[in-house]
């Protein structure tokens, strides 16, 4: 029953008909808009509602949409005191969604979206698209809303005044375009064109974002229009998306538009103003006149030829960009352009020349520039690299950021599933904020699909900061759920759109442990700390998880979730099996093992299953309209793009005549087939078990046997036969010893026997206190939130961020921006810890890849024991340079996404307290780990040291 609490869309194959005024400027892109939520609501309701521009066509319910100033209706209400705009009047971007009855003769009831400009209209439309059920994701994921015969929503629901974005311009960057969103577009378009980009258009506005840098590599916004060649910047225009050009691209001209029409300027195609100025600065003019009537941001400054450095000195190309950015700016005046938005992007070597070197001044202080907004860039893969000073953050024209979750670069490419958990979006990008970096945010998103979550989490965080940003700490899962509900919660069980959130979040932290494309057969440690195979389980587990779901979504739904969750989290579960497989068959190669042999087939099975996957994706999903999206390479790159990439390569055995046993012993590197092994000892704080592997070399199978010398040592088995191979779980039965013990077991099969060693260490933990720290296997690891106190100090205080990082969590330092000369002066994290010998000790401190945040600062922590004087240490090493692929120490950083820092410190036997102190802005810590020898070769590192009062799994 409907009742005037409620507006009705759709009632008995009767819709509200969507009113626009016709003499609106802003008509052209509403009715645009307008025709989308029509379509929208026929999704619904299997009824498209008819857009009229007469006012006296209106009856019964209707929907007045417009701007104000520019909606004769709208404005009309407004002077009756019947619509109160006052807090969006005035404002950027905002919206006022009313339902007001009889608002003219005829009409009962109308629903009316006013917007304090265009944008604002048309996100309140777009608004409302959401409340009726319409993912922004509808055309982009094929995600299905719920169908209703009725439609009718609360006006409680639907009256809604929105707030002013928090940054002013939000927007993604379609770039390394090809072989994937190219593919697609070129089969589903023809090319670029504004079909293409009306979609992209309308996701953007869908997302309430306002800005895009368009394809760039083979593609030319400005000529590639089918209808005419301007037609996407026209249709841009109407949509009210503010255009611009990436970083290296001047004044509305696309990078690959110079090489093709250079000869209408002269006979040199070189991209070199020193050289080529006069050609150069007519190509340009060119563009503006093209373009000027668009509103743009326009990009100044110049890089070389297809996006690399300028040739030249530091201080030629200091004063060849001074004399560039001077000629752009004389054309933009000719043009009466001089106003408009500009923006120079501080992008790899351009950042040393807007700072300057200590023989040649800078751009930063630069008259000229004083009306250009300035972006600013990340190291190509997330972490921040020089920003704002706190007497810089107010700046007149402001400050951007280009941020990645694609990059197409050293020291290698990832442009496949996402690598960047919400997590780190949402600590780089708030401290950007924080840093006053509030003009421009804009991000490198490749081919756009398969970086939904993402992008819908970057441009909520840039739309609403109060809502998502540094106040809403640990919130990314909360938004995750959030997301989720969008796309499928119709149609799922709660439990479900759970499980959903997990998987999306389990895959891209898995991700950005380590990209897919540089994991290796070597790169999970096979000996030690059950590392492989906890990173294998995990894999396993996401895999399954994922297809649990995929079976119980509705079959409506399964496109959506197969593109949105299923393939980018089964796809990359699958890249790291079959790493870790490949790393078992090398192993057991050596061995001279038939496991070889089964390793290699489980890897040959994993590499048609990344085929299979990527198949369904192109052609089997959403019959076959993706066609081509997912065909970027992302396994086994041998170089720092795909050239080269391969799947990892295998090898099989022919086995021995008869049967020969070959042992494997956890923590030794070797095999046994004879003799005397150990396994690491057993201890009654972390309770260990350890794996001992019996296969076979031969050819026949055999009979094995195991014993064990002493009561209290388990085998999991006693024996069995072995064709190919099988693992024993050893462990100790702690009921039957009480202190340090020693044992053997004794393997005995295919005429051989091998002894191995069993030995355990008590420790008595009575009298110690909780959160206590002990030793075991000459190691102390802790997680970094596990502190028994985190100190504040000077107005900073450490915060835990949940799921952040390589292992369990990170903590940082708040406010952003504080840093501290001395540690006396600086918050510490206090943890205590139990050493069991006297001796030197190696403390490394894991910290999250992230850079000096400014010429003069760097990324320093101190440590210190027991109230004596703390040592200083600096997490990046001298000659570090965040961005530059030629510089090993940062290549390694973002690579492992880590910096491990060591300090020294001599310590006798007993109980210490361990301080942390934070002193540079920007630090994150994830881990500790105290050691009396040096460690073996891991990836993660040990895992987390027993600790009093810790439940046990």
């Amino acid at each position: 029953m409907i009742t005037v609490e409620e507006f009705t869309f759709v009632k008995e194959g009767n819709a509200a008909k969507i009113y626009l005024d016709p003499s609106g400027e802003d008509y052209a892109g509403l009715r645009r808009v307008a025709g989308s939520f029509a379509a929208d609501i026929a999704l619904v309701c299997g009824l498209e509602p008819d857009i009229c521009t007469e006012i006296r066509e209106l009856a019964g319910t209707a929907i007045i949409a417009g701007s104000i100033g520019t909606n004769g209706l709208i404005d009309q209400l407004i002077a009756d005191g019947t619509l109160d705009v006052s807090s969006i009047q005035g404002k950027r971007e905002c919206y006022r969604i009313q339902v007001i009855e009889h608002p003219v003769q005829g009409v009962e009831q109308a629903l009316v979206i006013a917007g304090s400009d265009k944008r604002g209209t048309i996100y309140g439309i777009y608004s409302v698209s959401e409340k009726i059920g319409v993912s922004p994701w509808v055309y982009w994921a094929d995600v299905v809303p719920e169908k209703k015969p009725l439609l009718a929503l609360s006006t409680r629901l639907l009256h809604t005044t929105s707030k002013e974005p928090s940054v002013k311009y939000r927007g993604i960057f379609l770039n390394d375009d090809w072989p994937s969103l190219g593919s697609w577009v070129t089969q589903a378009f023809g090319d670029f064109n504004e079909e293409f980009y009306d979609k992209v258009f309308e996701l953007i506005l869908r997302l309430k974002g306002n800005y895009l840098w368009p394809a760039m590599w083979s593609a030319e916004f400005s000529l590639n229009g089918k209808s005419s060649p301007i037609a996407s910047a026209l249709h841009a225009e109407e949509y009210g998306i503010i255009m611009g050009t990436s970083h290296h691209e001047p004044l509305f001209r696309a990078g690959s538009e110079w090489q093709k029409v250079y000869k209408e300027y002269g006979t040199s195609n070189l991209w070199d103003f020193a050289r080529n100025r006069q050609a150069i600065t007519d190509f340009w003019e060119d563009g503006i006149k093209r373009n000027q009537n668009f509103h743009n941001l326009i990009t100044l400054g110049m890089r070389g030829e297809s996006d690399s450095a300028l040739e030249g000195s530091d201080a030629e190309n200091i004063e060849l960009l001074k004399d560039i950015i001077r000629t752009q700016k004389g054309l933009l005046k000719k043009y009466h352009l001089e106003y408009a938005p500009q923006i120079l992007a501080v992008y790899k070597e351009v950042e040393k020349y807007w700072y300057g070197t200590p023989d040649v001044e800078g751009l930063k202080d630069w008259d000229v520039l004083k009306g250009v907004t300035i972006l600013l860039a990340d190291d190509n893969f997330g972490n921040l690299r020089k920003i704002p000073a706190v007497h810089e953050h107010h700046r007149s024209a402001g400050w951007g950021m280009y941020y990645h979750f694609d990059y197409h670069g050293g020291p290698h490419s990832y442009e496949w599933v996402n690598t960047t958990p919400l997590d780190k979006v949402w600590e780089q990008m708030s401290m950007a904020f924080d840093y006053g970096i509030r003009e421009v945010w804009i991000v490198n998103v490749g081919d756009l699909k398969p970086m939904e979550l993402p992008i819908s989490y970057f441009l909520d965080l840039a739309y609403d900061f109060d809502a998502w940003g540094t106040g809403a700490i640990n919130r990314t899962a909360e938004y995750t759920g959030r997301w989720v509900k969008q796309q499928f919660g119709h149609a799922l069980e709660a439990e479900t759109v759970e499980g959903i959130t997990q998987i999306l979040s389990d895959y891209t932290r898995m991700n950005g442990r380590r990209k897919p494309e540089i994991i290796t057969p070597a790169t999970f440690s096979l000996h030690h700390y059950h590392e492989a195979g906890r990173v294998l389980k995990q894999a396993i587990e996401l895999e399954q998880a994922a297809e649990a779901i995929y079976e119980r979504i509705p079959e409506p739904h399964k496109d959506a979730y197969y593109q949105l969750v299923y393939y980018p989290a089964a796809a990359s579960a699958n890249v790291v099996k079959m790493n870790i497989y490949a790393g078992l068959n090398s192993l057991y190669l050596k061995r001279g093992s038939v496991l070889a042999n089964i390793y290699a087939k489980l890897v040959h099975e994993a590499t048609g299953r990344d085929k299979e996957l990527e198949r369904a994706y192109n052609s089997g999903m959403a019959s076959g309209k993706w066609q081509g999206m997912m065909s970027s390479a992302h396994v086994g790159y041998v170089n720092w793009d795909a050239e080269g990439w391969k799947y990892p390569d295998v090898s099989t055995i022919v086995p021995a005549t008869g049967p020969q046993m070959i042992v494997d012993v956890e923590g030794t590197e070797r095999a046994y087939v004879s003799g005397m092994a150990s396994l690491p000892v057993f201890t009654n704080l972390l309770q260990e078990s350890y794996d001992i592997t019996i296969s076979n070399g031969g050819a026949e199978g055999f009979a094995f046997e195991a014993k064990s010398s002493a009561d209290w040592i388990r085998l999991e088995k006693t024996e069995g036969w072995i064709v190919t191979g099988e693992t024993l779980r050893i462990s100790v039965d702690w009921d039957r010893v009480n202190g340090a013990a020693s044992g053997e077991i004794t393997l005995s099969g295919a005429g051989e026997t091998v002894k191995v060693k069993a030995s355990t260490e008590w420790t008595d933990i009575q009298d110690v206190p909780p959160m206590t720290f002990i030793e075991a296997h000459h190691v102390v690891s802790i997680e970094a939130e596990h502190a028994i106190s985190r100190v504040s100090k000077s107005g900073a205080e450490w915060k835990i961020i949940g799921n952040y990082g390589r292992t369990l969590s990170s903590v940082k330092m708040y406010p952003d921006g504080i840093s501290f000369a001395q540690p006396e002066q600086a918050p510490y994290l206090e943890y205590r810890i139990l050493l069991c010998q006297d001796g030197e000790y190696t403390l490394t401190a894991y910290t999250a890849p992230t850079n000096n945040l400014s010429m003069t600062s760097r990324l320093t922590y101190a440590a210190g024991f027991d109230g004596e004087k703390p040592v200083i240490a600096d997490t990046l090493p001298v000659g570090y340079e965040g961005g530059n692929h030629d510089n090993e120490p940062w290549c390694r950083a973002v690579m492992d996404n880590i910096h491990t820092t060591a300090t020294r410190h001599t310590l006798s036997k007993g109980m210490h307290t361990l301080r942390f102190y934070g002193l540079d802005a920007g630090l994150v810590l994830q881990k500790l780990v105290l050691s009396a020898s040096p460690l073996p070769y891991s990836y993660l590192g040990p895992e987390e040291s027993f600790y009093t009062g810790q439940r046990r799994h």
